[in-house]
């Protein structure tokens, strides 16, 4: 692999990840979780989440194909159901309203001292769009190097979601809560064309399959 493939496969990897994981639309909820902590314990609470959160997509990144032969799952058919689930996280984001976190859920972290893992590293960073789109690049990539690449990116969107996070009072004060929407709006546009490509490589790939048959 050359340098430019190099870099066109981590820039696209970084690119679709950051758009679901999508952390200025974190902002909001992250700020109402941490409102009781001092700005110490909440950059403490932020870096934690997104090591976890870190690990877990790395862990699907690399047992992705794995997943699939235990449950018998075809990547094609894989390609398909995570590209419709992709694609209404994207028009959900595109109409600004996509739930992040269940209101039961978030109330209960309330109650909570450490809010980290839950519901701060996963579902809110490392969710089930998030870990659907590592899973179905996992399956696209093949070798070391475009794996170490594939890793390096999850790490790179988690860091740019931490100094987000760390940095989220006065992004929220700067962007207000209709430049949040603005900006996940935008990433809602990138999500839905990703999931799109991911439908059409699906049906090429079960398309495919029926012709080898």
């Amino acid at each position: 692999m050359d340098l430019k493939s190099s870099f066109m496969t981590f820039a696209s990897s970084f690119t679709a990840l950051f758009a679901i994981v999508d952390p200025l639309a974190v902002i909001p909820v992250y700020l109402g979780l941490t409102d009781r902590f001092s700005a110490k314990e909440r950059s403490v609470v932020s870096l934690k989440a997104c090591a976890i959160a870190t690990v877990i997509l790395s862990i699907f990144a690399v047992t992705g194909e794995g997943i699939f032969r235990l449950f018998g799952i075809s990547i094609p058919a894989f390609r398909i159901a995570g590209g419709i689930l992709l694609l209404l996280l994207g028009i959900s984001q595109l109409e600004a309203h996509r739930e992040r976190v269940k209101t039961e859920e978030e109330n209960e972290s309330f109650s909570r001292e450490d809010i980290s893992i839950f519901p701060l590293a996963t579902p809110l960073l490392a969710g089930p769009g998030a870990i659907s789109t590592v899973v179905l690049q996992s399956s696209q990539i093949s070798g070391p190097l475009p794996t170490a690449l594939f890793l390096a990116s999850i790490t790179c969107v988690f860091i740019a979601s931490y100094f987000l996070l760390k940095s989220a009072p006065h992004l929220y004060r700067l962007l207000g809560r209709t430049g949040i929407n603005l900006v996940t709006r935008i990433m809602g546009i990138i999500l839905t064309a990703i999931a799109i490509q991911f439908i059409i490589d699906g049906i090429l790939g079960v398309v495919a399959q029926v012709k080898t048959l």
